[in-house]
């Protein structure tokens, strides 16, 4: 299949990435510099899907979906060590990243990079003056509007209450000139669920699982009830999903050996890499006899995590490499972000919290393709039996791990039994707010910094 984004990046290239942000340099600061205003950027159909497509481009940079957003996440978890030289790794590793750490701020600023793009297409394309017809504003808006959903889920994630900001910025000077204060986690929330209950609605059937279908913003509400305790809501939002995709035979294959390409049949929603768009996956997790730089590897916690015989476990090589990318030098490893297996757990934690005996087969499907034997799952041992196989299915998949285990309330737990590091409990497991944001924005002060930095 010839990907949307591989057919796009032409025009993207060609517009919207001289206008709004660059992702081509891995290591630089992608905070926007001098732009052309949002309204000279859209004026017609044509262009508003052109934006989209810059839309999509931006969940391609490095801290969005890129390698970056694993690692940053897997060493603050449990999930993987620093192996190489960057002491900004090594500060996220041993749970105690200083206030600038270069990872942290560049995870801050291209996140919003994101944010900023949906908000130029929302505030542009949903405007009288534009003349776009009604399907056109509910078709491309309303994907917009999922994807800042998902970037703002994983802003308030990892550092609680953030800004939120619905302004298109487009220079460093904006956030001086429009200082915007921290909202609550309460109010991030709200606005997750107001975004993403409009792609529910506005999103047409038939996108494909490059693109924020109807089933990604099913399976990114979900998600957000179950942060947020509604549970029966959370099991009625993944009701339909289920049974509409089905497993790959193979977990292998999910990941293949030239490159990681999406799965058709189980994929909901992943981000396309290409040669020319590439990912750095593979680069940071490979060794150098590889051509990577073997900065991270899989940790002693996770390669303990295999059963005997569990056969996800082949994909933790004897350099013990996850080898779920294997492009070092193109980047063209795609990024899972909701897939079947997703679905089936998140749906068997529901229906044990409730006793429901269907819920061991929902997570024993999953084992299933793994060799492994079936368990029964219940309401008095999900968070451990969820907690190990989300583990041992999604390691090296964008934030799983640590998202998993904060919402699951065992975070404290793993983080303080982790070898050299630091464990601060006040911290509630989030990041700090980067002191230069601080700085920068007169609407936040040193009293809104997390607890204990």
């Amino acid at each position: 299949m010839i990907s949307i984004m591989k057919k796009y990046s032409k025009i993207f290239l060609l517009g919207l990435t001289a206008i709004l942000f660059s992702c081509a340099d891995e290591f630089v600061d992608t905070t926007p510099t001098d732009n052309i205003p949002g309204e000279n950027i859209i004026i017609d159909e044509a262009s508003a899907e052109s934006a989209l497509n810059g839309l999509y481009s931006g969940l391609q940079l490095s801290r969005v979906y890129g390698g970056y957003d694993t690692f940053y996440t897997g060493l603050y978890a449990d999930e993987m060590s620093h192996t190489g030289s960057f002491p900004s790794f090594a500060e996220l590793g041993g749970n105690d990243p200083a206030l600038n750490n270069v990872e942290i701020v560049n995870y801050w600023n291209q996140h919003y990079s994101a944010i900023y793009r949906a908000n130029l297409i929302i505030n542009t394309v949903e405007s009288a003056e534009l003349g776009l017809n009604e399907d056109a504003v509910l078709r491309i808006a309303g994907q917009a509007k999922g994807i800042r959903a998902l970037v703002y889920y994983k802003l308030v994630k990892v550092f609680g209450g953030v800004p939120l900001i619905f302004d298109a910025f487009t220079s460093p000077d904006d956030i001086d000139q429009n200082p915007t204060p921290r909202s609550s986690v309460s109010e991030v929330y709200s606005q997750i669920l107001t975004d993403v209950n409009s792609a529910i609605s506005d999103v047409p059937e038939g996108l494909d699982y490059y693109r924020f279908n109807h089933n990604a913003a099913l399976m990114l509400l979900a998600k957000v009830q179950m942060e947020l305790g509604n549970y029966t809501d959370a099991e009625a939002t993944l009701e339909p999903i289920i049974g509409e995709y089905s497993l790959e035979n193979s977990y292998q294959s999910l990941f293949g050996t030239n490159g990681l390409t999406a799965s058709s049949q189980e994929t909901i929603f992943a981000v396309d890499f290409s040669d020319t768009d590439g990912g750095n996956h593979a680069f940071f997790n490979l060794i150098s006899a590889k051509g990577g730089r073997g900065e991270v590897a899989a940790s002693a916690a996770l390669i303990n995590e295999f059963e005997d015989g569990d056969e996800r476990s082949i994909l933790i090589t004897a350099q013990n490499e996850i080898g779920k990318y294997t492009q070092p030098g193109t980047g063209n490893d795609d990024a899972y972000v909701f897939r079947y297996a997703d679905a089936l757990l998140m749906y068997a934690e529901l229906l044990a919290r409730r006793d429901d005996p269907d819920a061991s087969d929902y997570i024993n499907e999953v084992r299933d393709r793994a060799n492994l034997g079936g368990v029964t799952l219940n309401s008095s041992n999900f968070v451990e039996l969820i907690a190990h196989e989300r583990f041992v299915e999604f390691f090296g998949e964008s934030s799983d791990r640590l998202f998993t285990i904060t919402r699951l309330g065992i975070a404290d737990e793993v983080i303080e039994n982790k070898p050299n590091n630091v464990f601060i409990a006040e911290r509630n497991n989030l990041w700090p707010i980067p002191q230069q944001e601080i700085e920068r924005n007169s609407a936040i002060t040193v009293d809104d910094q997390n607890p204990g930095y």
